[in-house]
């Protein structure tokens, strides 16, 4: 895997795939038993942390709880004997690029989720550094405190800063994301533009994590055929396929449900069914409808109030080709 210059990196994949262990060693908390990082062609195998010109925010901050906002933020370069002089306009400048100015003198134990999020994401820009980790950066913080450190990082990385960030929240990672990598069972099972990832998922498990709910084994019943056999059902994909078994996968929210009738047109599979479930999750609403086998489908609540749905109403699926997506 290679990160450029300017890269937002997100890496992605459930609890326990390797993220932070990830970091942590290209941090230089743990030895590499084989293969090598490198930054710049430089290799990092045997030098200290404190020699890599890495910033790292971990997951639980770690602020020391008797120093204020201020010598937190100072701390790394002190250690670096950095002038006085130099090290108070630095941390006056970091300070009023975060917006923690008017919290410098308060101690972290009096400080919000969000305000000491900002203060370890301080205490790592003060210094600088070539690279900055993040680790789960958003995971503790309610919605609105979370839009605004979003905001934050989108502006540190224009600024010019390279980020590799671990999450396990997609939505997060996507809106981030410049280059994604997916991670299972400490492996790179996949990396690439952030949009390439999202529209064509390599195997089953990138697909099932990236939120395509309808997968399904499906057949070709002849050679460079665009036309597959899904359970018994015909649906036609805007990739061909070779004759034999394939995996095809569909998002939820590339479904559109009616309940008036929908003719066959080029190019747009619609199919028959009843809507057998409706769960209200807010802003959107999750719909289930059964047309020979459970399509999965999405639609924001105005939509969903407008078309008149209810369970057990009879209805029909309609989704373009290109949905259709051809995994391994």
């Amino acid at each position: 895997m290679t990160v450029e210059d300017n890269d937002y990196l997100v890496i992605i994949g459930p609890t326990g795939s390797g993220k932070t262990l990830l970091l942590e060693t290209i941090m230089g908390f743990h030895t590499v038993d084989k293969g090598d990082i490198l930054i710049d062609g430089k290799t990092l195998a045997v030098m200290p942390p404190e020699k890599r010109h890495i910033g790292y925010v971990p997951q639980d901050c770690v602020l020391f709880p008797h120093m204020d906002v201020r010598k937190n933020v100072g701390f790394g370069l002190k250690m670096q004997g950095v002038s006085e002089a130099e090290l108070a306009k630095r941390v006056d400048n970091t300070l009023e690029y975060v917006g923690l100015k008017a919290l410098e003198h308060r101690r972290p134990s009096t400080l919000s989720g969000g305000e000491k999020q900002k203060v370890a994401l301080a205490r790592v820009l003060v210094l600088e550094p070539d690279l900055i980790l993040l680790d789960e950066p958003l995971s503790a913080l309610d919605a609105q405190t979370s839009r605004e450190l979003k905001a934050q990082l989108k502006a540190i990385h224009k600024s010019g800063k390279t980020v590799v960030h671990v999450t396990h929240n997609q939505v997060e990672g996507f809106s981030l994301a410049t280059k994604m990598a997916v991670m299972r069972g400490g492996e790179i099972v996949q990396v690439g533009l952030s949009r390439e990832v999202f529209a064509q998922p390599r195997d089953e498990f990138v697909a099932r994590f990236l939120g395509y709910e309808n997968i399904f084994k499906a057949r070709a019943p002849v050679a460079s055929s665009y036309l597959l056999n899904v359970g018994g059902l015909p649906l036609e994909a805007a990739a061909q396929v070779n004759s034999g078994g394939c995996t095809v996968c569909i998002r939820p929210e590339d479904i559109a449900v009616s309940k008036t009738p929908l003719e066959k047109s080029v190019g747009v599979n619609v199919l028959e069914g009843t809507l057998v479930d409706v769960s209200d999750q807010g802003h959107v609403v999750a719909l289930t409808c059964d047309v020979g086998l459970p399509f999965a489908a999405v639609m924001i609540r105005s939509a969903f109030v407008d078309a008149g749905l209810e369970e057990g109403q009879r209805v029909w699926v309609r989704f373009k080709r290109e949905a259709v997506r051809i995994v391994s």
